[in-house]
């Protein structure tokens, strides 16, 4: 009957706790899922140790008790208190408070948008083919009927074939041993054939290409793997004769600032403006300035404007007489960090403004001006899916509305207008690889129709029409 307490008792032996040391026992995290059978003497290290000890998740104002084997992954991938980086605003804060966060918003709301378009085109693709097939219907019925009663007329004659000659200048054919091109090929509007020019002297992809004074003028590009071009070139047209006045001047400067691709160059009042583009190649930066120079000058570029962010890869467009369109783009020169921003630049008042940005951030999109509206074509999203999308931008509404895509996507594709005919040339996407492929969009009847194609798929290309 005596009381006995833990400090009255004895050690025991040495051979007893041998003995007790020895028995097996489960680990008394066996509830949440150990299945270990240990000695007696080593279970306060196994338990010390266990992967199924449970633990409090470190993260401020959590409380969630986990495994130990699962603390890291909670901590770092499930817990909603865990600190995230704002890469928009330059903030950390939990994970909890970033959903909530205006910067995750706004990408949000930008994705659903992209989607809704996506969705407006599909429904749009339907609407159209049904329109066409209720119009077929309609004219075989009434073409039926006129042959029922004799009066059959004969046919309307077809509008009358597009003038000119598109001049396709250099690319990229993804080939191991020469990816760069120099190439040059021209298509007849008039007999819709394709035909070879002499090549450049240098290699070229992403270049810019201008008509100007009876000649092509080809700018800059991509001329090897690593490095790029700041030298400046002429190509002569069969059939177009260059003015005595170009001849004995020299109209253009020799070179760019800087040798650079994926830049974006237009003449505009006797001057030629470059804008953005990556300079240098391991890694590239992007330059944000807007350049200028006489057209009769010595070759000095003036930096006439800051745009807000670099950008290359963007596309640009003369409108309203004396401004400058710039439209998405990347920051980097990398698809993760295209923007959906349009910029407004007024050469005759050297004022830069933001217009309403584009559905969804893109860049290597072919643009093409149609009266108060700049057609944007095809091109590459953030996620570097290229697109078949094509929008059509009006310069007074400012408001982007989507248009029938084409059949193939195309990344880095050129294009080029013809009264209310748009064509498109080459590009990329991963279904298909390269492309040689061309496609023609009528504006007045909302429809595209696939045309010869080019000799060589290529991407990265420049086009201009040469009337």
């Amino acid at each position: 009957m005596q009381e006995l307490t833990e400090e009255a008792l004895s050690k025991p032996a040495r051979s007893v706790t041998g003995y007790l040391d020895g028995l097996m026992i489960n680990c008394e995290h066996k509830e949440r899922g150990c299945v270990e059978f240990v000695e007696l003497g080593l279970l306060e290290t196994h338990i010390s140790m266990c992967e199924y000890k449970p633990v409090t998740c470190p993260n401020e104002r959590c409380e969630a008790v986990v495994n130990m084997a699962d603390l890291e992954e909670h901590t770092s991938e499930v817990c909603e208190y865990r600190q995230v980086f704002c890469e928009d605003c330059g903030k950390n804060m939990s994970l909890k408070k970033y959903e909530k966060h205006g910067c995750f918003i706004s990408k949000d709301v930008q994705a659903m948008k992209g989607v809704l378009f996506q969705m407006q085109h599909q429904v749009k693709e339907i609407l159209n083919t049904q329109k066409e097939m209720l119009e077929a219907i309609r004219n075989l019925t009434t073409t039926v009927n006129k042959m029922s009663t004799g009066k059959v007329k004969a046919a309307p004659t077809r509008d009358p074939k597009p003038q000119g000659t598109i001049v396709v200048i250099g690319g990229d054919n993804g080939s191991v041993y020469s990816r760069c091109l120099n190439s040059v090929e021209m298509y007849s509007l008039v007999n819709q054939t394709w035909s070879k020019l002499a090549p450049m002297q240098q290699k070229r992809a992403s270049p810019t290409a201008h008509f100007y004074n009876g000649q092509v003028m080809v700018t800059g590009g991509r001329c090897g793997v690593r490095s790029a071009t700041r030298s400046i070139e002429h190509i002569e047209i069969p059939g177009k004769n260059v003015p005595v006045r170009a001849l004995l001047d020299d109209l253009l400067p020799a070179e760019l600032p800087f040798k650079c691709h994926g830049h974006k160059t237009t003449i505009l009042n006797d001057h030629l403006w470059l804008v953005g583009g990556c300079v240098g190649s391991n890694p590239p930066s992007c330059s944000n300035a807007i350049y200028m120079t006489p057209v009769r000058s010595t070759g000095t570029f003036v930096v006439k404007c800051r745009m807000p962010k670099p950008l290359s890869f963007h596309s640009l467009e003369v409108v309203n007489g004396n401004e400058l369109l710039i439209i998405g783009g990347s920051t980097t020169g990398y698809s993760r960090d295209a923007v959906e921003t349009v910029l407004s630049y007024n050469t005759a008042t050297n004022t830069l403004r933001e217009l309403h940005p584009l559905p969804f951030p893109m860049l290597d999109i072919a643009t093409v001006k149609h009266g108060e509206d700049v057609i944007i074509i095809g091109g590459s999203n953030k996620d570097d899916e290229e697109l078949n999308t094509v929008f059509k931008y009006n310069l007074k509404k400012c408001e982007c509305e989507q248009l029938p895509g084409m059949k193939h996507k195309r990344g880095e594709c050129a294009a080029v207008i013809s009264g209310n005919k748009v064509f498109v040339m080459g590009g990329f996407n991963n279904e298909e690889g390269y492309l040689s492929s061309v496609e023609c969009f009528d504006l007045e009847h909302q429809v595209w129709h696939e045309l010869p194609s080019m000799s060589e798929a290529k991407f990265k290309i420049a086009a201009v029409l040469v009337p």
